[in-house]
């Protein structure tokens, strides 16, 4: 299945796309918030997208704010229109996470990271996938060193 990640932000979204296999989120896009629904709606069609996984930026207290509010908007509008399925992701930490990254990577400061940040989150998302989907074996936890 093949997923769009979505980091929502109030300026710019940033966008990451992962394979089919969903092994890799790899950034894709950074598009204005005014332009978010048309783009996201053409890149779903054209790239063949079959689900969409939308960062929801919670408080530290992991309560929902005004940014939160706004990405469930944005969310449910595409959930309603696309008919394909919409989760949230917690990606507290990402954009700040991808701004490291970047600056570690040599790009200078003001470069948008919202792309990389959707990749962040949209990786989380696969990871926890694939952690539900493998149970753990109960002997091989006990038996391993600690």
């Amino acid at each position: 299945m093949r997923w769009l990640g979505v980091d929502p932000g109030e300026a710019r979204v940033g966008l990451a796309i992962c394979d089919p296999e969903e092994r890799i989120a790899v950034p894709f896009e950074v598009i204005p918030a005014s332009a978010a629904f048309p783009a996201i709606r053409s890149i779903v069609k054209r790239e063949q997208v079959s689900g969409i996984v939308v960062g929801l930026p919670l408080l530290p207290s992991g309560d929902e704010g005004e940014a939160a509010r706004m990405a469930r908007k944005l969310g449910d509008r595409l959930a309603r229109q696309l008919d394909v399925p919409v989760v949230y992701e917690d990606e507290r930490l990402t954009s700040v996470e991808a701004a490291a990254q970047r600056r570690a990577a040599g790009a200078p400061r003001g470069v948008a990271s919202d792309d990389l940040a959707a990749a962040l989150l949209l990786q989380q998302f696969l990871a926890g996938r694939r952690t539900a989907e493998q149970p753990v074996d109960e002997r091989s936890v006990a038996d391993a060193p600690a």
